[in-house]
């Protein structure tokens, strides 16, 4: 019976305090990995020392520091299992992950990657650690998993197990990002081939302080969340570009001439990604063509109202869309413009609960001054109903 080879890298740079750990976790595996290639990332701490101890177990690339893409590039010349696990340095993987995964993989070769979520390790600067439960991830179809994917990553690579093939196909990492690069290469797979998710978490996600980032780029683990919001937007204004506008549709919706309706879905799902990101030069062409210009007034499906709903959603722990709009006269004028040329009742009821939700939150929060422009950007776009939630 033929025995599925699985390769896993792990790059590394001075967390030698976390890397005994993960090396344990990836290597008591129940079904082990054939190959196990750390890439030794310029660390000066006792990095060099940790890794002997497993010699005859691992294979060690050492390089001057130059970041995680570039580390990880420099394995994959060296991969030779069937599947790729990409895994961090300071995270602890179940026992039975690789097991899981592989299961899926042989049973369904039409399956090219898997994915599954984590719980958050929180370790405290004192040394201890306290398990926080499952990182939310949202249930999502295969069908949808890309158009999803554009708005948020909701999926981590040391729980991925992906068909090497794939990698090989879609390119290296992108060195140029100092934080996403994992969301970049996720989006190459997500557009590209077909995945499935497992119900198990795959691996716990430590959460710590100290440094990220690539040499040039370091900053405090406490500051990532800024790095996310700029990358993700540089990333998005580039798909823009690359992607046709049926790519932001599922699978199943995206063949052919659009219609109308698809048309009118596509738009309101890029519109989404762009405000989520408080991007919203493009997102508001993408909302004039949606509701003005396409099926102007006519009301929206459950699934375009889901989209308005989280177009003014949370990004990360951020309400980047909600303050892009509140923080900025001109744009907060045009939204509302926008919507009452519209004349698309189901749009301005969602947007305009959305934003009476912000104000009071903001209220409690004692902001004043955006629970203010919030509420008369409501009141502008629905009357006196921006004042109750929506039914």
């Amino acid at each position: 019976m033929r025995s599925p080879t699985v390769t896993t890298i792990i790059p590394t740079c001075n967390r030698a305090h976390f890397l005994g750990e993960t090396l344990d976790s990836v290597l008591g595996q129940t079904v082990p990995p054939a190959q196990v290639i750390v890439v030794n990332d310029g660390s000066t701490d006792a990095t060099p020392e940790l890794l002997r101890r497993y010699a005859g177990r691992i294979e060690v690339i050492d390089q001057e520091n130059t970041g995680r893409p570039r580390a990880v590039n420099q394995a994959m010349a060296q991969v030779r299992g069937e599947y790729l696990w990409v895994f961090d340095d300071d995270d602890i993987a179940v026992p039975q992950s690789l097991e899981r995964h592989l299961a899926v993989l042989e049973a369904h070769p039409e399956v090219d990657f898997t994915y599954s979520g984590c719980l958050i390790l929180q370790t405290h600067p004192d040394g201890s650690v306290e398990q926080k439960g499952p990182l939310p991830m949202p249930e999502v179809s295969e069908d949808e998993m890309f158009s999803r994917m554009l708005e948020q990553n909701f999926m981590q690579l040391q729980a991925m197990l992906v068909r090497t093939r794939c990698y090989r196909e879609i390119g290296l990492f992108d060195d140029r990002l100092n934080l996403c690069d994992d969301y970049d290469i996720n989006l190459r797979l997500t557009r590209r081939f077909h995945g499935r998710r497992l119900d198990t978490p795959s691996f716990l996600f430590r959460q710590h302080g100290g440094l990220r980032g690539r040499p040039g780029g370091l900053f405090p683990a406490e500051h990532r969340s800024r790095y996310w919001v700029e990358e993700n937007r540089a990333i998005h204004l580039r798909l823009r570009g690359e992607l046709a506008l049926a790519e932001y549709l599922p699978r199943s919706l995206g063949a052919g001439e659009l219609d109308a309706s698809r048309r009118r879905r596509a738009l309101l799902q890029r519109a989404c990604v762009m405000a989520r990101l408080a991007l919203w030069e493009e997102a508001l062409v993408d909302l004039r063509q949606a509701l003005v210009e396409t099926l102007p007034g006519a009301p929206l499906d459950p699934v375009e109202r889901d989209l308005c709903r989280r177009a003014l959603g949370r990004f990360i722990r951020f309400d980047l869309a909600i303050e892009g709009l509140v923080d900025h006269p001109e744009v907060a004028r045009r939204f509302g413009t926008l919507l009452k040329e519209s004349a698309n009742h189901d749009a301005r009821q969602i947007f305009a609960a959305a934003l009476s939700r912000f104000a009071s939150e903001r209220l409690r929060q004692v902001q004043p001054g955006r629970a203010v422009r919030a509420l008369f950007l409501a009141r502008r776009i629905a009357g006196l109903r921006a004042w109750f939630p929506e039914r």
